[in-house]
Formats: C-alpha cells, sequence, structure tokens
C-alpha cells in the first residue's frame, strides 16, 4: 500500500501498487510524483521505488501528473460555477457572450468530480468574467437602444405636431 501526493498538492491514498501502475498506465501519475511506502516515513519519487521504476519511465518523458479522483470521505473544496448568472446573462443581456458563460460554468462542476480542482476554479473564474460581459454589453445597447428611440421619438413628434 502507498500514499501519493497528488498534482494538486494533496495527500491520496492508501492504493494498492496495481492501482499505481493503472494511473501510471494512463498517465495521471509518472516517476516524479512523492510517493511514500506503508511504514515508511519518507517521501521519495515514484520512480526510485523498484515495482515502478520501469513502469513510470516507460515510453521516455512522462507526461505531466493528472489530478486524481477525490478519496472518499475527503471533503470536496466549493468552487462557484456562475450557472445561474450565466443563464440569465444569456436570456436577459447579449446572447453570445451568455453562452460562452454557460460553457464555462458547465465544466466546473465536471472538473471537479475528475479531481481537478485548478481547472475547476479557472472555469469559474471564466463563468464570471464572461457573465459580467454579458452584463455590460446588454447595458450599453440597451443604453444606445434607448438613445436612438428617444430620438427616432423626437423627429416623429415633430412630423405630427399641430402648431
Amino acid at each position: 500500500m502507498f500514499k501519493i501526493i497528488g498534482g494538486d498538492g494533496k495527500e491520496y491514498g492508501p492504493v494498492t501498487a496495481e492501482q499505481l501502475r493503472q494511473w501510471i498506465a494512463e498517465g495521471r501519475v509518472n516517476h516524479q510524483t512523492l510517493a511514500q511506502a506503508e511504514g515508511d516515513t519518507q517521501w521519495k519519487p515514484l520512480g526510485q521505488y523498484p515495482e515502478f521504476g520501469a513502469a513510470s519511465a516507460a515510453g521516455g518523458t512522462p507526461p505531466p501528473p493528472m489530478p486524481l479522483p477525490p478519496v472518499a470521505g475527503q471533503p470536496q473544496p466549493h468552487v462557484a460555477n456562475y450557472l445561474v448568472p450565466a443563464i440569465l446573462s444569456t436570456i436577459c443581456c447579449c446572447l453570445p457572450f451568455g453562452i460562452v458563460a454557460i460553457v464555462f460554468a458547465a465544466q466546473v462542476n465536471a472538473k471537479l468530480q475528475a479531481g481537478d480542482i485548478q481547472g475547476a476554479r479557472r472555469s469559474s473564474a471564466n463563468a464570471r468574467t464572461w457573465c459580467w460581459l454579458a452584463l455590460l454589453c446588454g447595458l450599453i445597447f440597451s443604453a444606445i437602444w434607448l438613445l436612438l428611440m428617444r430620438h427616432h421619438a423626437r423627429g416623429f413628434y415633430r412630423t405630427w405636431r399641430v402648431d
């Protein structure tokens, strides 16, 4: 049994050597991932363990470690997804920017479930940014429309006015 430090800096495990081999094959961990064998007190790279050295070094340069799925019982961090503001900004403000906001908002929960906390935070920040852009564009277009309608109404009023 082993414990490892994931790409997000959190400790995962205990996991079996077979599970670690599967994660190596999937590219979720590599020979640089810090691991601690059961009973050890020292963390060392996974490639220094004889049972993983050849498997993790196969194929040349290993890919960067992917986030691990959350361990059962470990609390999930709360990351706002901004889905409701994204939908409202799509309906009420600016359709193109609102759709982009919805796409980023939908990515937040999927990335959290995959254990990609940093990716979820980036998607959350992008969703928030696009919601604000949609709101701002909606307000600008509404103000321009109101000014044009007021100008048009004045011209219309002048042609129908009886002196």
